[in-house]
């Protein structure tokens, strides 16, 4: 059974019309005189909703009767109101040069009319019954008499039948949803006539309150004396709370009282302005429970505040039923609850007038308009019973969500699910019946769904079972599956589980049966990754791993996620570790390049501030991504290299001479290659190679000094080839 939640952008209207002193009637003029017997003419205004702080809304459709004298049962004309809400009588002949009195005798179907309000003292010590019913001046022929302006209205607090001049009908209460769990518009009455008994009314509150939690209900607050919210006489405003709180669990109920905890006592009680407050607030609410120790002294709003603040005129109850209509027109149901002496007897009519006739008996509490109830003591026990009896014959599943980090059974700091949560219900007997049969939590803040239970006139046992959703685990409550409870007694009630998400609960007739449910979300897999980056420094110039020189490479040996050392690309992001393990670093370096040597190999970065140093590198890891950075230093040293490319140039050249020399003039004989010591070797004992035998003539001169030039171009040719070599193409 859930629960169709309404809304509503509803902003306080600006003012539309602005007289001073009265209620000012849309669309309303004059009208044309009769075409009877006498030019006179009655034209009462007849309002129905509040648009704005000073316009009413004309009402078509109620009766209104001309007598001659106040207590005259034959009516002398009539008329009904039409849909500017004005309703005209032409005044007979013989009533010209007297007095006459206007009573109404019925309202439009949807509404009510008030035949008499309270007036009198504010503080209730004395009261009288006003009759709802004007005398007019002594009635002129050819004159309109308006109510208004003429009769009816009335600009003195001295006269407690003071009024507006704009007819007053109740709006017909709208009924509470058939359903367990209701958005509520508390509403606290701070004047200072509630005295010592604040805390009495703080304490009727709470067990409202207390009783809603465990139910799919919202709270919204609001505070009232002379004006809303309520200004504190020791300073300080008592501020309205008009969004909605889900009161599900007790940490929202708590929440909610916090709100008021501190509220201290203004002065003035105005009844229209704390409901033209609720009515202009973003929310809608299925009822807007009034707490008043008191009669209104005072109405209006932003166009200004009106009322002697001590007595209570027919104006000051006008004004609150123009705006308890308008509140009830968008579905909100006004519930009037008067507590203590201030509202005793026939404060009764006006507690009615701006909800509606049906009066508390100690039984209705659920359909009841109005409540009298004479001690704050006993008030709490009666809104308990509001909130209790629409959820008779229920039971409400409450989810709750645990923080990841909570352990075992413990549940603090849990709030209400979202949306999605689905739960199946059924009677576990012959005789229970259980509807819907599965329900899942809307997107409310409650965390709540509800199941209507008939038990058949017996005891029965229902069965709950939840759907768990991916990521989360439930958590049991002393091994229980979930904890339950009745509301109207606050008694804990036995669960047995019912495999490894469910349980059974028994419920007896009419009760108002509340579980919850508690899961915890799993926490998320938390990985380690590694990246080890390579930077080269050749002979001063830096480059990165893969634009070095060719014949200068290395390769990464790093400890994998089985604990073994592995090869990682330089660069590549290497996942699947577990935070906290200890991870070593090393490489393998290879140089080819003739001349190339590896000067220095360092760690210049490693996680969690690992100390960089020489390798190989250790580390633990922290969750996420874990880098190291290694620098290596190459020096090739080009005059080496550029010599042995020389000797090998040189030979050859010097190769090549000789046997230049060995052909030339004299045809001597150089030995070459087969030239051999006397064991065979090759090569020539001192003194007895060719250069020796020649005696040192001017050709093996020559052929020393073109070896030596040979050596020298050789050298600088291979040298100019190493420098170009090295970098990279």
């Amino acid at each position: 059974m859930g629960i169709e939640r309404r809304s509503r952008g509803i902003a306080r209207i600006g003012i539309a019309a602005a007289v001073v002193g009265i209620i000012a009637l849309p669309g309303w003029t004059a009208p044309p005189a009769a075409a009877v017997d006498s030019a006179a003419t009655i034209v009462v205004s007849v309002g129905g909703d509040r648009v704005s702080d000073t316009v009413v809304g004309g009402l078509a459709g109620a009766e209104l009767r001309l007598y001659a004298t106040a207590d005259a049962v034959e009516p002398a004309a009539s008329c009904a109101s039409d849909a500017a809400g004005t309703c005209t009588m032409a005044v007979p002949q013989e009533l010209l040069g007297s007095t006459a009195w206007v009573r109404q005798i019925s309202a439009p179907p949807g509404w009510e009319m008030n035949a008499a309000l309270r007036t009198g003292p504010g503080s209730n010590s004395t009261s009288e019954e006003s009759p709802y019913a004007f005398e007019t001046p002594v009635l002129v022929d050819g004159t309109a008499y308006r109510s208004t302006r003429e009769f009816m209205y009335s600009s003195s607090n001295s006269l407690s039948t003071r009024s507006n001049g704009v007819w007053q009908n109740s709006r017909a209460n709208p009924a509470l949803p058939e359903a367990c769990g209701i958005d509520v518009a508390l509403v606290f009455d701070l004047s200072a006539s509630v005295g010592s008994a604040l805390s009495g009314l703080k304490s009727a509150a709470d067990a409202l309150v207390d009783a809603l939690a465990g139910t799919p209900s919202r709270m919204g607050l609001f505070s009232f004396s002379a004006q809303s919210p309520s200004e504190q006489t020791a300073g300080g405003v008592s501020e309205n709370h008009p969004g909605l709180l889900p009161i599900s669990t007790d940490a929202g109920a708590e929440e909610v009282k916090s709100w008021y905890a501190d509220w201290s006592l203004g002065r003035g009680t105005n009844w229209d302005d704390a409901l033209q407050t609720v009515t202009a607030a973003d929310e809608a609410y299925d009822v807007a429970i009034v707490l008043t120790d008191g009669n209104p002294t005072r109405w209006g709003g932003d166009a200004g505040l009106h009322g002697d603040g001590g007595n209570t005129h027919l104006t000051d109850v006008e004004a609150a039923v123009f705006s308890a209509n308008a509140l009830k027109a968008e579905g909100t149901r006004v519930v009037s609850f008067g507590i203590g002496k201030g509202v005793e007897g026939i404060t009764s009519l006006n507690l009615a007038a701006i909800s509606g006739p049906v009066a508390f008996d100690g039984a209705n509490a659920a359909t009841a308009d109005h409540f009298q109830i004479p001690e704050f003591s006993d008030a709490g026990d009666v809104l308990r019973a509001i909130a209790t009896q629409q959820c008779a014959g229920s039971l409400t599943v409450v989810k709750q969500i645990v923080p990841e980090d909570r352990a075992g059974e413990d549940v603090s700091g849990a709030v209400p699910a979202g949306a999605g949560w689905e739960f199946a219900a059924s009677g576990d007997d012959a005789g229970t019946a259980v509807s819907p049969g599965t329900a899942v939590t809307a997107d409310d803040g409650t965390g709540s769904v509800t199941f209507a239970v008939d038990t058949g006139g017996a005891a029965g046992r229902v069965g709950i079972a939840e759907t768990q959703q991916a990521g989360y685990q439930l958590v049991t409550q002393g091994g229980r599956n979930a904890v339950c409870r009745e509301l109207g007694t606050d008694a804990s009630v036995a669960v047995e589980n019912s495999g490894g998400l469910g349980f059974d609960v028994p419920v007896n007739p009419g009760e108002a049966i509340t579980c919850t449910m508690y899961n915890r979300a799993l926490p998320v897999p938390v990985e380690s990754s590694v990246r080890v980056d390579k930077t080269w420094v050749v002979d001063g110039e830096s480059f990165a791993h893969g634009d070095q020189p060719s014949g200068i490479d290395a390769e990464a040996l790093v400890t994998g996620p089985d604990g073994e050392p592995d090869p990682l690309e330089f660069g590549a992001e290497r996942g699947g570790y577990t935070p906290g393990a200890l991870v070593e670093v090393d490489e393998t370096v290879q140089i080819t390049r003739a001349g190339c040597t590896l000067e220095d190999a360092r760690v210049t970065a490693a996680p969690g501030g690992a100390a960089s140093g020489e390798l190989p590198s250790s580390a633990e890891l922290d969750a996420g991504l874990n880098v190291w950075a290694l620098t290596n230093v190459v020096h090739c040293e080009a005059t080496s290299a550029a010599g042995a490319d020389a000797s090998g140039a040189a030979a050859d050249a010097g190769a090549e001479a000789d046997a230049s020399a060995g052909s030339g003039a004299g045809g001597a004989a150089t030995g070459g290659s087969d030239a051999r010591g006397a064991d065979g070797a090759a090569g020539a004992a001192p003194g007895t190679g060719p250069l020796a035998t020649t005696g040192g003539g001017p050709l093996p001169l020559v052929a020393a000094g073109i070896l030596v030039l040979l050596g020298a171009a050789a050298l600088a040719a291979r040298s100019r080839r190493h420098a170009t070599d090295i970098r990279p193409r």
